[in-house]
């Protein structure tokens, strides 16, 4: 039974007590409802434990050969498209912030990781780089660089020169630091809620100001407000647009229309705009990510494009695994100095093995996975479209976040939360995503088929 598989992991938490990491999981299940991801790592201070595992640096040694990516996996040969997306992964002594959030026999579906093996390539990859036995210092090689230039072409259509693409330590960690690049507390940073929370929270622990222009919402699908945008940009104070792209936790594929009209507004009124495109590579029914500096002139010009493979492959505890592409020199010299300054440029080892592996071996594990992902939103969908329980699933264009629109329930959004939780299930607070968030939930659907069948069988 997959209920046995949670009460499990509880206990298999309740063995290791003792451990660093597992009283600030206590902690964080008896705080604030809606405390995010990256505030539980601050607060349990993984970080700490991931450097003392992995060191902070980049790059393979000289003369060393590539990773080799073995011929085969356990659970599915690398390159024969059969994976077991329905195998129930046991993932207790693992410091599963995930897991470690949830009560006894509640199914985590909230913070955005999925509970899936990563791509054989990559766990091929990284275990072969294990097995050197040293890990020293190094340098971000060569293959890193071609690995997301051939990737930006070949997934979105994007032809990007190599003097464009920087490591960076995490999308919200650099966005964060373009916030202390090229603004100043007190500066306005401009969002379209509801949208990832985190944008708002560090700006604001920043000391620069929020201002919300928020989405247009007609109950079946979400449209930028630019009669409202325009007005906001005019504000002198406006100095960056954050664009979530696609979107979280609508699971929106911005059209490169749409893009190109926030280009053309933010540039006439001299606002930059930082593109968070994590989600980018998990485009679902055929879409394709359009990458905002890939639009046109005026988002070449004024456009930070930030990506990486963490949510595509799993691999969101290998933190520091991301990139960014600037295309314009004036904007990306201050941008590297700033990391640079701040000792945030070097890629740890598994970063950089990683990022090479799920981007030169693993296009037809991700697209299989796209695949069983898109069966799951179905589950979804028609399990609301059919029970009548004033709850009413909108399926992303993108991701494996499903956003649930529960208005019709008349419940406030406490009462929501605990209607959720005391049906066994742990959710993402619609709340936290700002205005137009209330009323709502975020489902993470990243799970084996019968994880969300249970968990709908849950609700009723």
């Amino acid at each position: 039974m997959v209920s046995e598989m949670f009460g499990s992991i509880r206990l298999e938490k309740e063995k290791t007590k003792s451990m660093t990491c597992y009283p600030f999981a206590i902690n964080v299940y008896i705080c604030n409802t809606i405390m995010d991801r990256r505030e539980f790592i601050k607060v349990a201070s993984v970080g700490a434990c991931a450097a003392a595992l992995l060191p902070s640096v980049g790059g393979l040694v000289t003369g060393c050969t590539p990773p080799v990516i073995c011929d085969g996996d356990s659970v599915g040969d690398i390159d024969s498209g059969k994976w077991d997306f329905d195998e129930v992964v046991d993932r207790s002594g693992t410091w599963s912030i995930k897991y470690g959030r949830a009560s006894e026999n509640q199914i985590p579906m909230w913070i955005a990781d999925m509970d899936f093996r990563t791509a054989p390539a990559v766990s091929s990859a990284m275990k072969e780089r294990l097995h050197r036995d040293v890990l020293g210092y190094t340098y971000t090689p060569e293959e890193f660089y071609q690995s997301i230039i051939d990737w930006e072409k070949e997934m979105h259509g994007w032809q990007v020169d190599k003097e464009w693409v920087s490591y960076c330590p995490g999308v919200i960690t650099s966005i964060n630091q373009a916030y202390l690049t090229f603004t100043h507390p007190g500066d306005g940073i401009v969002v379209m809620p509801p949208v990832y929370n985190l944008f708002r929270m560090y700006a604001e622990r920043l000391g620069r100001q929020v201002i919300d222009n928020p989405l247009l919402f007609d109950g079946e699908h979400y449209q930028v407000d630019f009669d409202g945008l325009e007005k906001t940009l005019s504000r002198k104070d406006a100095k960056i647009l954050v664009l979530c792209n696609p979107h979280n936790p609508a699971g929106l594929v911005w059209d490169r229309d749409v893009l190109r009209r926030i280009a053309t507004l933010c540039r006439q009124n001299g606002v930059l705009v930082i593109s968070d495109e994590i989600h980018a590579d998990l485009t679902l029914y055929g879409r394709r990510h359009t990458p905002f500096c890939s639009v046109s002139e005026d988002a070449a010009a004024i456009g930070l494009v930030f990506a990486g493979p963490t949510k595509s492959f799993n691999l969101a505890g290998v933190s520091m695994t991301a990139y960014c592409v600037i295309p314009n020199e004036e904007l990306r010299q201050p941008f590297q100095k700033q990391l640079r300054d701040a000792k945030l440029d070097e890629a740890p080892i598994a970063s950089l093995v990683a990022t090479i592996a799920a981007y030169t071996k693993g296009t037809s594990w991700l697209q299989s996975l796209k695949e069983y992902l898109q069966g799951n939103i179905r589950e979804v969908v028609d399990f609301f479209s059919t029970n009548d329980l004033g709850i009413k699933a909108i399926p992303p264009q993108a991701s494996f976040l499903v956003w649930l629109d529960c208005r019709a329930m008349g419940l406030g959004q406490d009462e929501l939360m605990r209607f959720f939780s005391d049906k066994g299930l742990l959710l993402s607070n619609g709340a936290a995503y700002g205005q137009g968030g209330e009323g709502f939930v975020r489902m993470n659907i990243g799970c084996p088929r019968k994880i969300v069948k249970e968990a709908l069988e849950r609700i009723l």
